[in-house]
């Protein structure tokens, strides 16, 4: 295909018919294949570069859209009880977000969890059930786009493009700005997944390939969608190696390292972040000294104009590069002479911020968490070398 988009429709169909009429056209076919009456379109002129989904407006109005998504959702009934169970799907009803969108509620954010509507007005219930729905992502403009490698014939119109099948088809909504550039004066990225992606050793990996994962088998085979990622415990935990080695009677170092992922961890929501913890464990289980340390991008609010904007001051999220980690718990007096005869418990855990309260980082709202490694290093005994775990 040379990376050219292909689009299949029926013999009889002419041009691909505007798909504000898809749920009529499809309501009037079989949802069986028809191979003999699907064939590539014929070469013509050179078309303008396939706009790929994102955000509201979408050019159709919600009801419109929730009809249309309908037709999707009865043929596909195994990918839309996927959808269904999916973030996608709870986009604008998520609590969380209606939480944070209580304290901002910006259009901004409104354009990508309510994508059906205008961005500037009320969500309709059509727009708000529907989320981020087959439609948002499959039908823009005049198309319907499916991914070049796909086979199997449809009773109606496909446009099968490579780059729908590409980081291309997530970008626009999976990686944006602050929107207050006038103040900031240059763009300054608020979600960064894709430029971390281009910049990591799985850049030719699409995002699809772990998000999207093939499930199913024979003719059934499809990829999911459902969507995990930061809710998803085992998906989670399964992004990061963790090593841990007491180095003295108060020093802990672990080794972090991302596995199969292909961007900085945590990614997205510039709030999430890892807790890194550690605590001499005393006799009667009591905690004895603590140390913990939070990777993540930091952020400070500056004053700008007649604004104040947050600002990176430091980013130390894991990475595919091995980082250390050095934990030094804080003791009195007293407890330093103990110490080393207690066992070290340490935890990983990746934490979904709500909102912050404070530049303080411990002073934060937490929508929740999911622990991702933890151990404990057995008590140093006289002139033992570290433990490593």
């Amino acid at each position: 295909m040379n990376g050219e988009p292909k689009t299949e429709r029926r013999a009889s169909a002419g041009r691909p018919a505007l798909f504000w009429a898809l749920g009529a056209m499809l309501g009037s076919f079989a949802c069986a294949p028809e191979p003999s009456r699907v064939h590539a379109a014929r070469p013509e002129a050179p078309a303008l570069p396939l706009e790929m989904p994102g955000p509201s407006p979408r050019g159709r109005e919600a009801a419109t859209a929730s009809a249309l998504n309908a037709t999707c959702t009865g043929c596909h009934s195994e990918i839309a009880a996927e959808w269904r169970a999916s973030f996608h799907a709870q986009a604008h009803h998520d609590p969380a977000y209606q939480r944070a969108f209580a304290i901002e509620p910006l259009p901004f954010c409104q354009g990508c969890h309510a994508p059906e509507t205008s961005a500037n007005k009320p969500v309709p219930e059509a727009a708000a059930d529907l989320g981020v729905g087959c439609v948002t992502c499959h039908v823009v403009g005049d198309h319907l786009l499916a991914s070049s490698s796909g086979t199997s014939s449809a009773p109606h119109a496909v446009t099968r493009t490579t780059e729908f099948a590409s980081t291309g088809a997530c970008a626009n909504c999976h990686e944006f700005a602050f929107p207050d550039l006038g103040p900031r004066g240059e763009r300054s990225l608020m979600q960064a997944t894709v430029h971390e992606h281009a910049q990591s050793g799985a850049s030719d990996v699409p995002c699809a390939n772990c998000h999207m994962p093939r499930v199913g088998s024979g003719s059934s085979q499809h990829r999911s969608h459902a969507f995990p990622g930061g809710h998803d415990a085992g998906f989670v935990k399964s992004a990061l190696g963790v090593k841990a080695e007491r180095r003295s009677a108060n020093r802990l170092r672990l080794v972090l390292q991302t596995e199969r992922v292909g961007h900085a961890f945590p990614t997205g929501d510039l709030f999430r972040r890892l807790e890194v913890s550690a605590e001499a464990i005393g006799s009667d289980y009591q905690s004895v000294g603590r140390a913990r340390r939070y990777l993540s991008r930091h952020w400070s609010e500056k004053q700008q104009l007649a604004r104040v904007v947050r600002v990176v001051k430091r980013d130390d999220r894991a990475t595919q590069t091995p980082l250390e980690v050095e934990l030094e718990l804080q003791l009195t007096g007293n407890e330093s002479a103990a110490v080393a005869a207690l066992p070290l418990a340490w935890r990983v855990a990746y934490q979904r911020v709500e909102h912050p309260r404070s530049e303080a980082e411990e002073d934060s709202v937490l929508d929740g968490e999911i622990e991702i490694a933890s151990g404990t290093l057995p008590p140093l005994s006289k002139g033992e070398p570290a433990h490593v775990h």
